[in-house]
């Protein structure tokens, strides 16, 4: 009977201690690879320990999660804080203890590693309102902060619980700008941690936005987005634009505009005029120059990045720019002329144009005009003299010109070679001003000297229609 009760003891013993004890896998389990992922609600932290025991090796995770949880409060090891993770760690050694507020203790494993130790892992999620005052209540404790500020906080923690998530992002702007002026530098670093974190959970929805607008006109409608928390507005708040607008030296670039929510947290945007043709995107973000009236002073180190991540784009509309030029009825005057410089009786250097630019789309005819008329006449004679006949003003509104001649014209071998060369212009003749110009030169091979010629002046033609799809504006 003494042996049995002694073995029962032994037996009684050996399950005590087990209970609550870590498990030891062979080999590392699938969740090993990454902690949990946090969340808008939950933060995440994780401590790992490696060592020749079970027992060492969770000493070490706990060593290891208690500094994560440090540093994540930007605090120094306390009094107040031990006590505080004491309650995770008891938690963590043993199931059955009092749980800390907002702490749930998600991993809590070891297994053996390829080298024969023990690898132990301790993944824990953290409420982040249950966090935040933590931290506020050992800051308090540790750089004596001010009443004032710990109020801001206080009331930042309160409008987020309540959903009005912009409010609390002043609010703390406005703590971030205390602590900032009182020099503490760590909970001014924390306090912008938090605008940016609040303002995380906005919700953008894109409401409306134009199909298509012409190049150099307005589009007929706004781009509208819906900006809300938790399914109320946001309103009263403001928001920054960015469109697409040529610089000075024409090529894309982008411009932006400040804008302020209205009562149902919508965000209207009626683009300038569209600068070139093809995909246009506007885009919104959150404006960051409220939140920096609240924190005061100049910048500094800490605000450039932020107000660039904070600013950076929630939510774009696109639309396509198209080219007006295809809309907008334009005649062909083209003159060609031979070695001499005679006008010849032909127009394939028109017929080339015509016939590409018709393809694409372009409302063009050939000007009912003889085109030798142009000899005697410069670019601003012509313009003004063509808007004074009715018979072409009210017919065109833009006109394409020049002057195109047989520079060369050689045979040999029974083949005949030409080239050919001229200046054509896009011109408007309501403004009277020239929109595109350029110089082209042609050349061409054939058997029949006539046809060298035409296929010359008709790939001259050919070649200033693909400039203008492509170029004009």
């Amino acid at each position: 009977m003494k042996i049995f009760s002694l073995a029962l003891l032994a037996i009684s013993l050996f399950l005590l201690s087990c209970a609550g004890g870590p498990e030891v896998r062979d080999k590392a389990p699938d969740w090993a690879a990454s902690p949990p992922a946090e969340t808008q609600t939950f933060r995440v932290f994780r401590g790992e320990g490696r060592s020749g025991s079970v027992d060492s090796g969770r000493d070490a995770a706990i060593a290891d999660l208690k500094a994560e949880i440090l540093t994540a409060m930007n605090l120094e090891e306390s009094d107040a804080f031990d006590a505080l993770f004491d309650t995770i760690e008891n938690k963590i050694r043993n199931p059955a203890a009092a749980e800390s507020e907002g702490v749930q203790i998600v991993h809590n494993e070891g297994w053996k590693d390829t080298d024969g130790g023990i690898v132990y892992l301790i993944d824990i999620t953290w409420e982040r309102e249950a966090f935040e005052k933590q931290r506020l209540r050992l800051a308090e404790i540790e750089a004596d902060v001010s009443p004032e500020r710990s109020e801001f906080e206080k009331r930042a923690l309160a409008a987020e619980e309540d959903g009005n998530i912009y409010e609390s992002a002043l609010i703390w702007a406005a703590a971030a700008g205390m602590a900032r002026a009182e020099g503490n530098i760590s909970e001014y670093r924390s306090a912008l941690d938090e605008i940016a974190r609040v303002l995380e959970s906005l919700d953008f929805q894109l409401v409306s936005s134009p199909d298509s607008a012409f190049v150099g006109l307005r589009p007929e409608s706004p781009v509208s987005f819906r900006i809300s928390s938790r399914g109320s507005p946001v309103s009263n708040a403001e928001f920054v634009i960015s469109y697409p607008k040529n610089s000075r030296d024409g090529s894309p670039s982008r411009a932006q505009a400040r804008i302020i929510s209205d009562d149902k947290g919508i965000v209207r945007f009626l683009p300038p005029e569209v600068p070139y043709a093809g995909k246009q995107v506007v885009s919104i973000a959150v404006s960051a120059e409220p939140f920096l009236e609240y924190i005061g002073g100049d910048g500094d180190a800490f605000t450039g990045k932020w107000t660039e991540s904070l600013e950076t784009a929630r939510l774009q509309a696109e639309y396509e720019g198209l080219s007006r030029i295809r809309t907008i009825p334009t005649g062909i005057l083209i003159l060609e002329t031979d070695l001499a410089g005679n006008p010849l009786n032909t127009a394939d250097t028109a017929r080339g144009l015509l016939d590409d630019l018709s393809a694409d789309g372009f409302n063009v005819s050939i000007m009912d005009l003889d085109p030798s008329q142009m000899l005697s006449r410069s670019d601003q004679a012509l313009l003004r003299d063509l808007k004074a006949d009715s018979r072409y003003s009210d017919k065109y509104q833009r006109v394409v010109y020049g002057t195109v001649a047989l520079d060369s014209f050689e045979e040999k071998g029974g083949n005949y070679t030409v080239k050919v060369s001229g200046t054509l212009v896009l011109s408007d003749l309501n403004r009277q001003v020239i929109l595109y110009k350029s110089e082209i030169s042609k050349s061409s091979q054939a058997s029949n000297s006539l046809q060298a010629i035409s296929a010359a002046f008709r790939q001259l033609g050919r070649s200033f229609a693909g400039e203008l799809i492509s170029q004009a504006p």
